[in-house]
C-alpha cells in the first residue's frame, strides 16, 4: 500500500468484485523490506516518516477502506447544472457494497496482526513473520492469531473474520535452485 493510490485501487477492487459476483479475496499490505530507500517517494508519495513507510500505508490503506466502504470522497461539481438536488458529496464508483470482508492483510508481526483487526480486515498470517523472541515459529504465528483475534473482539465488528496460514515452498529441481534457494 505504500506505493498504491488507494482511490485508484477502491475502483479497480470494487470493479472485480462486481464482475466475478463477489468471489474475490484481495490481499494487501504494508510491502515487505525492499532495497529502495524510501522507494515509494519515487511514486510521489511523501510525508512519512517511518523508514519501512507503514505510516504511508496506513494513511493509504484509511482512504482505500473509506472509499470501498462507500464513503464520499470527491465534492460534487454543482456549477454546471448536471445533478441537481444530488449529494454535495461523491463516493467512489462503482461500488461494491460489503467488499471490504473479502480484504485480507498480511501481517508480519504481533502489532500489526492488531492492527489488522482495528481496521475490519482478515488476516494473512505467513513465513515473514519480523519477530524473533526465542519462541518457534509455530508459537509465533499462534500467538499473531490469538493476539488478532482479541483485538477484532475488542473492535466489536459485527461479522465473523478469516484468517489464513501461508508456507513457502521451493522445489529443488536443479543445481541452479540448488545454490539459490537450498540450505547454506
Amino acid at each position: 500500500m505504500r506505493y498504491e493510490n488507494p482511490l485508484y485501487l477502491a475502483e479497480e477492487v470494487a470493479a472485480l468484485d462486481l464482475l466475478t459476483d463477489q468471489r474475490i479475496a484481495i490481499g494487501i499490505s504494508r510491502g515487505s523490506p525492499e532495497q529502495a530507500r524510501r522507494g515509494w517517494e519515487t511514486f510521489g508519495y511523501t510525508g512519512g516518516v517511518d523508514p519501512r513507510g507503514a505510516d504511508v500505508a496506513h494513511a493509504h490503506t484509511a482512504q482505500f477502506l473509506d472509499a470501498v466502504r462507500g464513503v464520499p470522497q470527491a465534492d460534487l461539481d454543482t456549477s454546471g447544472g448536471m445533478a441537481p438536488g444530488a449529494s454535495s458529496r461523491l463516493r467512489i464508483e462503482p461500488h461494491a457494497p460489503g467488499v471490504e470482508r473479502r480484504l485480507w492483510w498480511g501481517a508480519g508481526s504481533r502489532e500489526t496482526a492488531e492492527w489488522t483487526a482495528r481496521q475490519g480486515l482478515n488476516l494473512m498470517s505467513s513465513t515473514l513473520l519480523t519477530e524473533a523472541t526465542g519462541e518457534g515459529f509455530s508459537h509465533l504465528q499462534a500467538e499473531q492469531i490469538r493476539r488478532y483475534r482479541e483485538a477484532w473482539k475488542e473492535a466489536g465488528h459485527n461479522w465473523t473474520p478469516r484468517v489464513s496460514v501461508s508456507r513457502s515452498i521451493f522445489p529443488i529441481v536443479s543445481e541452479v535452485d540448488r545454490k539459490f534457494f537450498a540450505l547454506r
